[in-house]
């Protein structure tokens, strides 16, 4: 069986049908908005925020290059200002350094930090009979409520007012209304209270600055300004990839960090820690401990990965990519690992041990589009894929696709059309598996077209491009190599395609010897030659989704030019199709189609237009008919 693993079948189907009525994820998108449009309002704040981001990404680059080398000159630094410091290689390691610490001591104020998450530090302190209180307000709503994290600067952000005021009223056994103003002064009533009572803090760091032997913590409620200072010793856990050069660059860091993970231009505090408090002012005697700890730990974790997988570690932890990705839009905190949320955090996790949620993953690449440093998680999942059916086999829902293809050669067992001997041309038409077999009205549509600029064309006997063997973890060697061979009998120097996904596998898997075009690349070549001329259309509106694969803007801009159209633009998004979900986790397919067509739904258009065969297959459920930009143009020229 598919996705078996030592012996216990996933049930993903039960899991899908709960995960997408789940009524958290309303509050959570809810969140999500809130973030792209304070981003929105406060963009022109930053008119340096590229040079910021681009800057940011060499830093990281060589931090993670240099790694070994800044942190023993951060170690030695980190010394010279008095902080204590020790390296541990698991997180194990990691909790037996802070129960040393600990003593006696049977109370901890903790600030937010994703490593303790990860190394599950709260629940083996309160193991061993130890109080942890998150001093957060959001991770102390989710402690309470027992919940994992659902983004990393908003942790509660799936749940609204009214759940959190039920939370509190059964946590502290009185009303509590739905006001954010009384339920936050509650919250910090009973932190602050447990600060005054604690003698140890914990918290994270944002950055190690090797330069200054600094310490980086970023924070909007003062909560780590207090553990900091009110506690006698404060102990920091980070991981080896949160070094930087020197403060300047870590300040540039924060700056991005702040506008990426919730919008607004700088951080209400930037604490920066170079040792316990101390004085000389008394005889210039040395007295620490004054006005804050008179110990700074810090316990730097080992980072699995970080030489093998190095891209991932650029990560700034500010979380825009969750607010895009459609699968986690979808399911929420479920298409992660524990506190290692989303696409990246999957991708991170199954370093060590790939697991069957990379599947879910739609490859849209809207992460990376969205991502200030840019970091190719899809490429990770993909890798990740590939070793998760080496152990496991090939998970359900894709058997039967591979099957097809290792006994057709394409996704689908129907007899194909004839195409005829292979001719001389110097252009081939690659129809690809849907345009074949399922939406075929494309494939017509195109060759139409062709045959109207009166271009001398060519099709093939072809086999599937690749595409969705590489998405489901196997390899294409064979199906390259006879497309391959069909296309050198033709002579053709120039590729169509109306398929993205095979364009895509062609640039990125194909010798590099071809001229690789959509087909709305080549027509609107046509177009602005005069060799096809668009008719005039009765008034009306279309909006355009645009295919995640397709890396070119030509079917916007021949819209644009059609006249009688309103385009009415929408953001790029995913129709769900992609990376092998539609055929394994249909109802998380069909979940992200139906947020897709809301939006489609809301621009009033009167037709919806797209450029994929799946895309069109995706999203023809809509209230408004879907053409390919095939058959649209087509109706133009008729």
């Amino acid at each position: 069986m598919g996705g078996d693993r030592n012996g216990a079948e996933f049930n993903w189907w039960k899991n899908l049908c709960v995960w997408i009525v789940d009524s958290s994820l309303s509050s959570l998108l809810a969140t999500f908005e809130n973030i792209r449009r304070t981003q929105a309002e406060n963009r022109e704040r930053l008119p340096d925020l590229e040079d910021r981001a681009s800057r940011l990404k060499e830093v990281r680059e060589y931090a993670i290059r240099e790694n070994e080398a800044l942190w023993r000159k951060a170690r030695e630094n980190l010394k010279d200002n008095g902080v204590r410091v020790f390296f541990v290689r698991s997180g194990e390691e990691a909790i037996e350094v802070v129960l040393s610490l600990l003593g006696d001591e049977k109370l901890v104020v903790k600030s937010k930090s994703n490593v303790t998450k990860q190394i599950h530090l709260t629940e083996h302190l309160q193991e061993r009979g130890v109080e942890v209180v998150e001093t957060d307000i959001g991770d102390r709503i989710i402690q309470i409520a027992r919940m994992p994290p659902t983004h990393p600067t908003c942790p509660a952000a799936n749940l609204d007012r009214y759940e959190i005021a039920g939370i509190l009223e059964r946590h502290l056994k009185r009303p509590v209304p739905p006001d954010p103003g009384t339920i936050t002064g509650l919250l910090r009533d009973e932190i602050r209270e447990k600060i005054r009572c604690a003698k140890i803090g914990i918290t994270g760091a944002n950055a190690v600055c090797a330069g200054e032997g600094s310490l980086v913590l970023v924070h909007n409620e003062g909560n780590i300004l207090k553990v900091a200072t009110e506690t006698e010793r404060q102990i920091i856990i980070t991981s080896r990839e949160k070094i930087y050069p020197n403060l300047d660059e870590a300040i540039n860091m924060v700056k991005v960090l702040t506008f990426y993970g919730t919008g607004h231009i700088t951080t209400s505090y930037i604490d920066v820690i170079s040792g316990p408090s101390k004085t000389a002012d008394v005889e210039g005697m040395l007295v620490p401990g004054i006005h804050g700890p008179r110990d700074v730990i810090l316990i730097v974790l080992e980072t699995p990965g970080i030489t093998s997988e190095p891209e991932l570690y650029h990560c700034i932890g500010c979380g825009n990519c969750l607010t895009i990705c459609p699968t986690y839009r979808a399911v929420g905190d479920r298409f992660g690992r524990e506190s290692q949320l989303g696409g990246i955090g999957l991708a991170k996790a199954s370093i060590t041990d790939p697991v069957e949620e990379v599947f879910y993953c739609t490859t849209c690449d809207l992460c990376r589009e969205n991502c200030p440093l840019e970091i190719p998680v899809r490429e990770t999942l993909l890798k990740s894929r590939r070793e998760y059916v080496k152990r496991y086999n090939l998970i359900e829902g894709h058997e039967k696709l591979i099957q097809n293809i290792r006994e057709t050669g394409r996704i689908f067992n129907d007899e194909p059309p004839e195409v005829g001997a292979v001719k001389k041309a110097s252009i081939v038409y690659f129809r690809g598996c849907m345009s074949t077999f399922r939406r075929r009205e494309i494939a017509e549509a195109a060759e139409d077209l062709l045959n109207k600029t009166g271009v001398e064309y060519t099709l093939i006997d072809e086999r599937c491009c690749g595409s969705p063997v590489l998405k489901t973890g196997t390899g294409i060697e064979e199906l390259i190599d006879h497309n391959i061979s069909q296309i050198e009998e033709t002579g053709a120097e120039t590729i169509l395609f109306t398929c993205p996904g095979c364009l895509e596998t062609f640039k990125d898997h194909y010798p590099e010897r071809y001229n690789l075009l959509h087909i709305s690349e080549y027509l609107k070549r046509e177009i602005e030659a005069g060799r096809i001329e668009l008719k005039e259309v009765a008034e009306a509106s279309v909006t355009y989704h645009k295919p995640c694969h397709l890396r070119t803007d030509a079917p916007e801009e021949i819209l644009r030019e059609i006249p009688g159209i309103t385009y009415r633009e929408i953001e790029k998004g995913c129709c769900g199709a992609g990376g092998g979900v539609r055929s394994a986790y249909p109802l998380l397919s069909r979940a992200i189609a139906e947020e897709r067509l809301q939006v489609i739904k809301e621009t009033g258009a009167q037709a919806i237009l797209s450029a994929c065969p799946f895309c069109k297959e995706n999203l023809k459920e809509g209230e408004q008919p879907i053409y390919d930009i095939t058959e649209y143009l087509k109706k133009m020229i008729e």
